[in-house]
């Protein structure tokens, strides 16, 4: 009895890394540039702090929509 469907579960290991990683990629890149944005003007760090959150948790917010859409679609898919 060996498993038989390696293509789906790559396809769902696939679109889960995507929905994980994206996120992560774009948080990391405007989190670094609100860093080095911090180090080059200190005395607007509020408003370069408010800049990057506004960002970051628009993309937390998306991913967790898009992380629920996916487990709704699969959950639906099994019981189809």
């Amino acid at each position: 009895m060996g498993f038989k469907h390696w293509i789906q579960a790559i396809e769902v290991i696939g679109l889960f890394s995507i929905v994980v990683a994206l996120p992560c990629f774009f948080v990391g890149l405007w989190g670094s540039k609100m860093i080095n944005d911090l180090g080059n003007f200190p005395t607007k760090s509020a408003q370069i702090q408010m800049g990057a959150g506004w960002k970051i948790l628009l993309v937390e917010i998306i991913s967790f929509v898009c992380l629920l859409g996916l487990f709704v679609f699969l959950y639906n898919l099994q019981n189809a």
